[in-house]
């Protein structure tokens, strides 16, 4: 099922700082994955609506999901549960009862249940090994009857494995391999996994094209050893041939690893930094894994707080809901800034009022205009759940103003160069409010200039527009006589031009100087 997806998508999975709690990486994915018709019959199972036990040992177990599978792939079950299994009903919405529901029935149980590797031996289910045939469209010719064997077990296990990779819920299992000594994820062997971990495993699965699909001369793999790369290949050659159910925890070996490390290595959101990177290995930040750790870990950890948490579950229907309430004039255009257009400016709003969410940043300091603070703060509602400038409203909008009624060079003059361009906007912002500026990130990071060296700073002491004699003399003025001449924080800022980073000093005022007569 296509999912819709944004910039601020993105961001709704890129900040913050609260670390995961063990299980909470199998608790959240695989509801993370859920198809769009299962929202109301999943909620409606919670509530007990709908009922679960169908073979009525009191218990919701893999047993009553092969009888209601077998029931709607038209096994013969057996009179007694006939009853139980049309009482579950129509799970998918569509008016039938057919085998997508019995689907839906087993989905229902893995995101509830943690599989471990005996669910998925045909032979925990011997019970059921039921058959029917059924004939070919056009068999080949060495095909001896021209049928195909149904065998229920067979057919259950089969799907139980698609959907385990599906929902993405085969963690609970690299977990069994990890606790029996198959596989380790401590790749730089010093007895524990954590974020480091996560660096060179990500590190040597690019180096041997294990994990990314990228030409070799586009990137330089940074220096690692040996050892490293050993240990990495050993986790995935184990999964990898470990039996016929390596495909099914194959596709998911680095999310697992991850998220193995995620959990046992304490690792908060606030660790993910280039700088950290870039420590375990240098030049590894310039492949970019900040982001890409990033995405993975705010994929999984809930922030616990209504209006940062992004439900991804929600978010295809509210965003077509929208859509559809402006076409028909029930609900305004986000115009963020009110110039009536949508273009690049109402998206860079956005970008930084998430970011700034994120972070908590209050109406005082804000870099963006009250009125536009305003705005998200108090009347961007769009999903209509009571809660303004919520991460699914902030989603939604961003992607109404992308793509909605574009042509392709009206969605370039938003794409192209979008950072840059979103630094050079936020610091007309900082500058007009007169604040810090500040630098975002594509990873939705952003932090304030005042103490890096390495920007250079114009002079401008007394935030005028221009740098000039009046900028020392008012330098000189504010270490004099602070009472009276204060320094704004942007003043401050532009004003340290010698030894940047220091603070204000006179050395500051004579270098002004210095400049103004090309010394």
């Amino acid at each position: 099922m296509k999912k819709l997806i944004s910039l601020s998508a993105a961001l709704a999975i890129a900040s913050g700082a609260i670390s995961m709690s063990a299980g909470a990486a199998y608790e959240d994915l695989p509801q993370n994955r859920l198809w769009d018709e299962e929202i109301e019959s999943f909620a409606a199972m919670n509530n007990g609506e709908i009922p679960l036990d169908i073979n009525g040992d009191g218990e919701f177990t893999l047993d009553d999901c092969i009888i209601f599978y077998g029931y709607t792939k038209g096994f013969d079950m057996g009179e007694e549960y006939t009853e139980p299994a049309e009482a579950v009903g129509d799970i998918t919405g569509d008016g039938l009862l057919t085998g997508d529901d019995g689907v839906s029935f087993l989905r229902y149980y893995i995101t509830k249940n943690p599989l471990i590797f005996s669910d998925l031996d045909i032979e925990s289910y011997g019970d059921y090994g039921l058959k029917f045939d059924e004939p070919m469209d056009n068999p080949p010719p060495c095909h001896h009857d021209g049928m195909i064997h149904h065998v229920l077990n067979e057919d259950f296990v089969l799907e139980l494995k698609q959907q385990c990779v599906y929902l993405k819920a085969g963690y609970p299992m690299y977990c069994e391999l990890v606790e029996n000594g198959t596989i380790d994820p401590d790749i730089n062997a010093d007895g524990q996994c954590d974020l480091t971990d996560i660096a060179y495993f990500w590190l040597a699965s690019l180096d041997n094209h294990l994990y990314m699909n990228r030409e070799p001369d586009t990137y330089v793999i940074p220096e690692f050893s040996d050892e490293i790369a050993e240990r990495t290949e050993n986790i995935y050659a184990a999964i990898e041939g470990f039996n016929e159910w390596s495909y099914y925890l194959s596709p998911w070996t680095i999310d697992y690893t991850m998220l193995y490390c995620f959990e046992h290595g304490n690792v908060t959101g606030d660790m993910i930094t280039p700088e950290f990177f870039d420590s375990v290995a240098e030049g590894l930040s310039d492949l970019g894994i900040h982001r890409d750790v990033t995405t993975h870990y705010y994929e999984l950890v809930p922030q616990n707080d209504p209006y940062i948490d992004f439900n991804v579950n929600m978010y295809d229907r509210e965003y077509r809901a929208f859509v559809q309430a402006v076409k028909d004039g029930e609900k305004e255009r986000p115009d963020t800034n009110g110039d009536g257009v949508l273009n690049s400016l109402d998206a860079f709003n956005v970008y930084i009022y998430t970011c700034e969410l994120r972070k908590g940043v209050s109406e005082e300091r804000t870099i963006l205009p009250a009125d536009v603070f305003d705005l998200f703060k108090n009347n961007m509602d769009v999903n209509g759940n009571g809660l303004s400038g919520d991460m699914n409203d902030l989603t939604i909008i961003d992607l109404y103003i992308a793509i909605e009624d574009k042509s392709i060079e009206e969605m370039d003059e938003i794409s192209d160069n979008y950072i840059e361009r979103l630094n050079e906007y936020a610091g007309r912002l900082t500058s007009a409010k007169n604040m810090l500026p500040v630098k975002f990130s594509p990873d939705g990071i952003f932090e304030s200039l005042g103490f890096d060296a390495d920007v250079e700073r114009s002079g401008d002491a007394n935030n005028d527009g221009s740098t000039d004699l009046a900028d020392a003399i008012y330098i000189m003025q504010s270490l004099a006589n602070p009472d009276k001449y204060q320094l704004s924080p942007l003043g401050k800022f532009n004003g340290d031009v010698e030894d940047t980073g220091n603070g204000i000093t006179n050395y500051d005022a004579l270098e002004i100087q210095s400049r103004l007569l090309n010394l």
